[in-house]
């Protein structure tokens, strides 16, 4: 079965039902089918199934509501980070749902994510979009604290191979910094290229796909994990 085959009934049941982004399950579980690494996680619908689940993760962890109504998360209260026990789970889970519930009343809450929060590391960001006169493009940029200083990103239209994508991180101004500037360790470059591959197969595959945002992707010196992943879909499909 080809990744398309995988991915396009996720993308079909969001637009049978009029939706104009997937939810941020069914974003993770099409980044994962194309090879994309995001942290272990599960949807839930109760606190007892927070509590198991986040045993099987390991604490820290974070919750995500997911709502078809809510694509800006932060702006509803909608994430929860660093998660540290069962104690504090049971509370958190609670003030998350009350928490959206009342910015956002008529949401509807399709359950909530549990996921591993992953080690702090430098953050860049990963991003596909599609251009009505260009088509599908890639976006590559430097994140975190960097990215409002800076404004340091640069674009391709796709597709694009792992020779693209390399160039694509050494164009930035701050390729610098994952390269281990000042005696600071490198981080993996072969990671961030495999992604930017992954999201120009992506973005080419899925004509119903107009924007994708991997923001943060955390990059470590062994390995990547795009943390957090926004897919938003094509009016009028």
């Amino acid at each position: 079965m080809t990744t398309k085959d995988e991915c396009s009934p996720i993308i079909e049941k969001a637009l049978s039902q009029n939706r104009s982004s997937l939810l941020i399950d069914e974003a993770q579980r099409v980044c994962e089918f194309h090879q994309i690494p995001t942290p272990k996680h599960y949807v839930v619908s109760t606190v007892k199934e927070a509590v198991k689940k986040a045993s099987e993760v390991g604490y820290p962890v974070v919750l995500k509501i997911i709502s078809p109504q809510i694509i800006h998360k932060t702006d509803f209260d909608g994430v929860i980070l660093n998660v540290a026990n069962e104690r504090e789970l049971a509370i958190q889970y609670e003030k998350l749902i009350s928490g959206v519930k009342s910015r956002e009343p008529s949401a509807a809450i399709r359950g909530v994510l549990v996921e591993k929060m992953m080690p702090p590391s430098t953050e860049v960001i990963v991003g596909g979009i599609r251009d009505k006169q260009f088509g599908p493009s890639v976006m590559f940029g430097i994140g975190g604290i960097f990215a409002e200083a800076y404004d340091d990103v640069t674009f391709r239209i796709a597709p694009i191979d792992r020779i693209d994508a390399l160039n694509m991180i050494h164009e930035v101004r701050g390729a610098r910094i994952l390269e281990g500037m000042r005696g600071r360790t490198p981080l993996d470059l072969d990671a961030v290229t495999n992604i930017l591959a992954s999201v120009s197969n992506l973005m080419c595959e899925h004509d119903a796909i107009s924007q994708l945002d991997l923001n943060p992707v955390i990059l470590y010196p062994d390995g990547a994990c795009a943390v957090d992943s926004r897919i938003i879909l094509v009016e009028g499909v």
